[in-house]
């Protein structure tokens, strides 16, 4: 069976696990996928406030990550952060954004995706807007454990264990992938 690398721009677990559920998931006929997680700057805020400035950092991630790894065929760049919607019910939602690269590939042919996205409480929204705190900090305050965002992330804590960020992100990058792994014609 082929062989083939993809790097991810993060050393994030959960991303990296994400990464190798997608692509064990798109390729699983056609090769073996061993995922390589190195570190990428994002290049936007480390808590992003919308849409538009995660998928800036995804984009800037997965270009970095597939420059860092000649053997790479693949580079991925996952963002997560936080969005207000103010219509019709002004509430505030966090979801992660993933981009995706392929080697040879012109630089204008990036897939951009979305995971689903939930509904942050206020007292949370209030810790990032008011103290500056990160998503992933107040996590880990609120639940009094360690590297939540490595593990089952926000999504995991406010699905009650149902849905992790691993599995999450992992749907994202499937449709941030489409534009590859489609048929030429649908694009």
């Amino acid at each position: 069976m082929n062989k083939m690398i993809v790097v991810v721009g993060s050393e994030n677990k959960a991303k990296i696990r994400a990464t190798q559920m997608g692509f064990d998931l798109a390729f699983k006929e056609k090769c073996e996928v061993t995922v390589v997680g190195v570190k990428a700057d994002s290049l936007v805020s480390d808590q992003p406030m919308s849409d538009s400035e995660c998928i800036v950092g995804a984009i800037n991630r997965a270009k970095e990550a597939l420059s860092k790894c000649a053997e790479a065929e693949y580079g991925i760049g996952m963002e997560g952060g936080v969005h207000n919607v103010k219509e019709p019910i002004d509430r505030w939602y966090e979801c992660g954004w993933i981009a995706v690269v392929k080697r040879g590939e012109p630089e204008s042919n990036v897939g951009v995706a979305s995971t689903a996205r939930f509904e942050l409480p206020p007292k949370v929204i209030y810790e990032i807007i008011e103290n500056k705190k990160e998503l992933a900090q107040i996590m880990d305050e609120l639940t009094n454990k360690s590297d939540v965002r490595s593990n089952e992330g926000a999504m995991g804590i406010y699905t009650n264990s149902i849905l992790h960020r691993d599995h999450i992100y992992s749907h994202g990058l499937i449709f941030a992938l489409s534009r590859f792994i489609s048929p030429k014609e649908l694009w």
